[in-house]
């Protein structure tokens, strides 16, 4: 369940620089752009969720994932969940603030 968090939420990253991509590919932003672009995802986003992933264990990682959305409590298993549903209460509270 961590994975698939870890695969969603880069892939939601990596489609919106995909974006870009198709803007330079039409001539709407330019090689300079799209390069500071790539730099700013591989500083950013990517750093961040991997130090996430990497510094969390696995069942924070699952709670902050179903808290935020990233995945739907529906496809964490029974057990699973009841272990970490006082996680997923406090990432919640935590994103409201």
């Amino acid at each position: 369940m961590a994975n698939l968090a870890w695969q969603r939420e880069l892939d939601r990253h990596i489609a919106s620089l995909a974006e870009r991509f198709d803007e330079w590919r039409r001539k709407k932003i330019d090689c300079f752009e799209l390069n500071e672009l790539i730099h700013k995802f591989h500083n950013g986003p990517s750093q961040e969720i991997w130090k996430k992933h990497n510094y969390f264990d696995a069942d924070a990682i699952v709670a902050m994932a179903v808290a935020s959305g990233i995945l739907k409590k529906e496809e964490i298993p029974q057990d699973i969940l009841q272990y970490i549903e006082t996680e997923i209460k406090l990432y919640s509270r935590e994103s409201e603030v």
